[in-house]
């Protein structure tokens, strides 16, 4: 089961195909492209059963470069690396988790893998907002001028 409840662009329900996390960043090419807003509903345990194993990974690695320069080097490790489940109620934090480090493995994975089927490119997470039922990431995506 797909993680990613619901996805709204500009207001409006888009399907998930449609939309795509670039390899790189959109840069120059936003000059060319309409902006849109969005709004991604997450189920929090079906992203924690997703994500659970690539997180850890990532967090063993995260430490050792911790251990490596001395000290923590990001707010994920001050927070001491809490699990998933846990930082549903950490927003700020699961916004880098979700929006930057983890990116490619979750809505990259859960979205359309072949860019140029995509309506949609994803820019930037800006957001992010949780209760006990969801986890709503917004930003700002990009699409082609119609």
């Amino acid at each position: 089961m797909n993680p990613i409840e619901s996805l709204l662009i500009d207001g409006e329900k888009a399907k998930l195909d449609a939309f795509a996390v670039p390899e790189m960043s959109l840069s120059s090419s936003r000059t060319a492209m309409k902006a849109h807003s969005f709004v991604m509903e997450i189920r929090p345990a079906a992203m924690s059963e997703f994500l659970t194993p690539v997180y850890e990974e990532w967090v063993k690695e995260s430490k050792e470069d911790d251990e490596a320069m001395g000290s923590p080097q990001d707010e994920l490790a001050e927070a001491g690396y809490p699990s998933l489940d846990h930082l549903t109620n950490t927003p700020e934090i699961l916004k880098i988790i979700l929006g930057s480090y983890l990116l490619h493995d979750f809505i990259g994975k859960l979205t359309c893998r072949d860019s140029k089927s995509a309506r949609y490119w994803l820019d930037k997470v800006t957001d992010c907002r949780t209760n006990n039922n969801a986890i709503y990431l917004y930003g700002i995506c990009y699409s082609h001028p119609l």
